[in-house]
């Protein structure tokens, strides 16, 4: 998510924008029918993942609907945090410890919201995953590289910092929000990745597959 204006840059019209977003309201919905046809294998970690997966699914299909209705900087702003629960997901996966799995399983209760208040941020989770034997690496380097390209600029939009200030006064060209979306629905894609995985089922990465074939025109090259 580069968030700058370059005279290299493609431009899309605002009608290719249109058919994008109607595009992406179909994304979205074959995602969802998708994860309603998932359940964890019966293990606590399995099950936290799958949560923290469909969490992020939910971030990203909020952002789409916000940035579809003109809320741009709002939109934007859940970037961060789908990111962040779908590197939870995969922490909880392959590389958290029975300690924490255990924490996080607990009912919600102001004691043990207060005992998981010290979860671990994002940069620890990826460095716990990199130490981890099990966790794919190619995913781990699909998560960094989601990283990379747009952290700066979400810490600016979360933080109402210069991105958003200045957006404000210039406005959102549709190229902008073409390539934050598909950033988005890149994160999305990987969510349905590790619902699939936690499945314990092999064949449930196959409709995964199939979806990021259907809507190449909505998503960045993510090998799944």
């Amino acid at each position: 998510m580069d968030d700058r204006e370059t005279q290299s840059s493609p431009n899309i019209t605002e009608e290719q924008f249109a058919a994008f977003l109607e595009r992406n309201g179909q994304f979205h919905q074959r995602v969802v029918e998708h994860l309603a046809r998932l359940a964890p294998y019966p293990e606590q970690r399995l099950d936290l993942a799958l949560r923290s997966a469909m969490l992020s699914i939910e971030h990203g299909a909020a952002a789409f609907v916000l940035v579809s209705g003109g809320l741009h900087a709002a939109g934007y702003t859940l970037l961060r945090t789908q990111l962040e629960t779908l590197v939870r997901g995969v922490w909880l996966m392959y590389a958290a410890g029975d300690t924490w799995i255990e924490k996080l399983s607990r009912p919600l209760t102001a004691e043990t919201a207060e005992a998981a208040k010290d979860a671990l941020m994002l940069d620890k989770m990826l460095k716990a995953l990199r130490c981890s034997e099990t966790a794919p690496g190619a995913l781990l380097d699909q998560l960094e590289a989601c990283k990379d390209v747009m952290w700066k600029a979400l810490n600016s939009y979360n933080h109402g910092g210069f991105h958003p200030l200045a957006r404000l006064q210039t406005g959102y060209p549709p190229q902008l929000s073409y390539d934050v979306l598909r950033n988005s629905n890149a994160m999305v894609a990987l969510a349905s990745q590790l619902g699939a995985i936690v499945s314990g089922d092999p064949h449930n990465m196959v409709p995964v597959r199939s979806l990021h074939a259907e809507f190449a025109d909505c998503l960045p090259i993510i090998n799944l």
